[in-house]
């Protein structure tokens, strides 16, 4: 008994396929224009800057819209020590202060709740003077716009490539 393909009429031959590969081309390019065309997400990177740096450290912790880490969980770390040295919540002002006891490289290392976080280098010299790195850390707007353009042609990429790989496995 003949195989009959469903689909064709039983003539026996594969359904075509014809612009399969476009049929979604207009949605996925008003995807990528809404995407391009949201508001940056500055509240998205926890920024920090020394305030105090002598005997007592006091570093506040912010995100680009002014908005504070309100309460959220750090650990500071001494040099070469696995374990923490002070734990606690950033307080109401936004901020971390604590004493280092040795000279060497610390680290305060705030991380949100939700996921975000980051992290606050110190070093003390022999004089128990310490030095923090000023100023905002991490990337600019015009580095997280670029770096979000080049994940989506990847993404694409890869769904391009994923496609051609099928196409080739199915018999014609």
């Amino acid at each position: 008994m003949p195989v009959r393909a469903e689909g064709c009429g039983g003539t026996g031959l594969r359904p075509s396929r014809g612009r399969r590969g476009f049929r979604h081309s207009g949605t996925s390019l008003l995807l990528l224009a809404a995407v391009l065309a949201a508001p940056p997400a500055a509240s998205h990177a926890l920024l920090h800057r020394v305030l105090e740096a002598d005997a007592m450290v006091r570093a506040e912790f912010y995100f680009p819209d002014g908005d504070r880490p309100y309460f959220e969980s750090y650990r500071v770390m001494a040099p070469d020590d696995h374990r923490p040295f002070q734990t606690g919540r950033v307080n109401a002002a936004g901020e971390v202060t604590f004493q280092p006891d040795r000279p060497g490289p610390w680290r305060v290392i705030v991380a949100t709740e939700d996921g975000h976080g980051t992290e606050l280098r110190i070093t003390v010299d022999a004089d128990g003077i310490a030095s923090g790195t000023q100023g905002l850390v991490g990337l600019s707007r015009w580095e997280r716009l670029t770096a979000g353009v080049g994940y989506l042609l990847g993404m694409f990429g890869l769904l391009a490539l994923w496609r051609m790989h099928r196409a080739r496995r199915q018999p014609v």
